[in-house]
């Protein structure tokens, strides 16, 4: 069985950004699961413990979604609380340009994943990034505002495992994302007069022609 999740990853230079704001979290608590850097990731929709056999399946799924190249951006803070242990994150900018491609994404996958017999956590999306777990501190945490974004190209297949004690995430499987207008080498049309024979001269009389370049 592998322990699975289908994710949106980060490059290194956003990654030192967040690692900033989890600095300042660090700093401000007296105990935590912190996240290593490696790690850091949106989580799109989680699978957990899934047979071999069923990643065909999966695979076909994330082949099927068609997704733009699109910005997503971070700009809050907060936590989420359960049996009084404290879930540090940092949250997406719903309002950014690139919220409602990752809102969809998220939707699709959901869906046909349900479909297709998977047993999916179908609770509210919330887009987010997670710094740390259980998150102990005595006085009250005040972050910083961030202000972070990234251009995203690539849907990743995870599998989450402990080598050494360490927890570690691995794509097997990747889809990208499909070329927009913007992305796609551009063609220079030239138009070129040439004079237009007649019928009787076995000419169409067709006009300009046009040459891509």
């Amino acid at each position: 069985m592998l322990r699975l999740f289908i994710a949106l990853n980060f490059n290194d230079d956003v990654k030192k950004q967040i690692l900033a704001v989890q600095e300042q979290l660090r700093s401000q608590s007296s105990g935590g699961n912190f996240s290593r850097s490696e790690n850091f990731h949106i989580t799109l929709v989680f699978l957990g413990e899934t047979s071999d056999e069923k990643l065909k399946t999966i695979f076909r799924i994330m082949d099927e979604i068609e997704f733009p190249p699109f910005e997503v951006r971070f700009n809050s803070t907060g936590c989420f609380t359960h049996s009084r242990k404290e879930l540090w994150w940092i949250g997406a900018d719903r309002k950014s340009s690139g919220f409602p491609v990752l809102l969809s994404m998220h939707r699709q996958l959901l869906a046909r994943l349900v479909d297709a017999g998977f047993p999916v956590d179908a609770r509210p999306f919330n887009a987010h990034i997670t710094l740390g777990r259980e998150i102990k501190h005595i006085n009250r945490i005040m972050l910083d505002k961030p202000d972070i974004g990234q251009k995203m190209d690539r849907l990743s297949l995870m599998k989450s495992e402990r080598l050494g004690g360490v927890l570690t995430y691995t794509e097997i499987y990747g889809k990208g994302s499909t070329p927009s207008i913007e992305d796609l080498p551009h063609k220079t049309i030239i138009s070129r007069s040439r004079p237009m024979a007649t019928p009787e001269q076995g000419g169409n009389a067709s006009g300009p022609e046009k040459i891509f370049q």
